[in-house]
């Protein structure tokens, strides 16, 4: 909201406002969630990878299960612990807070360090080597360690790999990837 506010105060005043007119998205109708569109059209550039990039060959999807590291399963049970009141009441409590927690444990599931934290208590304020650096950052989460796995059979092999991820910084891939 504070970013929408920030493009155009005078459409998005208050935050209040906002959450009371969307906060039972679930049980929107058409037309209601049509009225939602229209409000952040004109402030959302959606883009899909046909219209990005035509030379793509088919994406191949493959899903796998892949375990959380110590540190991953530590702040997914915080998080869990931290808001045991609201997830008991369910459906009858706040959605935006329950969408919240649902977010936390996301970034919880993506990497650790997404939340400030965790870099600095796990060692992240601490000097050291890039290497040393490296590890403990892909070792935190257990997507990156099966990345780290699958980039490197796929470099082995001269695969180009294109990676989307909404979650994970883009700092922390480009620097170390």
């Amino acid at each position: 909201r504070a970013l929408l506010h920030f493009l155009d105060p005078n459409k998005f005043k208050s935050k209040d406002e906002f959450v009371q007119n969307y906060k039972n998205l679930s049980s929107f109708h058409e037309n209601e969630l049509a009225n939602l569109h229209m409000e952040l059209r004109p402030h959302i550039l959606r883009r899909v990878i046909k219209d990005v990039e035509k030379s793509l060959p088919p994406k191949i999807e493959r899903i796998l299960r892949v375990e959380m590291s110590p540190l991953q399963k530590q702040y997914y049970k915080w998080i869990l612990e931290r808001n045991f009141q609201n997830l008991n009441k369910g459906v009858r409590g706040n959605q935006v807070s329950l969408l919240n927690i649902v977010v936390e444990l996301k970034k919880c599931c993506n990497h650790p360090f997404l939340f400030e934290s965790a870099d600095h208590g796990y060692g992240g304020d601490s000097g050291g080597s890039d290497n040393s650096k490296l590890e403990r950052i892909v070792f935190s989460s257990g997507k990156l360690v099966i990345l780290d796995k699958l980039l490197v059979r796929l470099h082995e092999s001269k695969h180009r790999v294109l990676i989307f991820s909404q979650w994970l910084s883009g700092e922390l891939v480009r620097s170390h990837f």
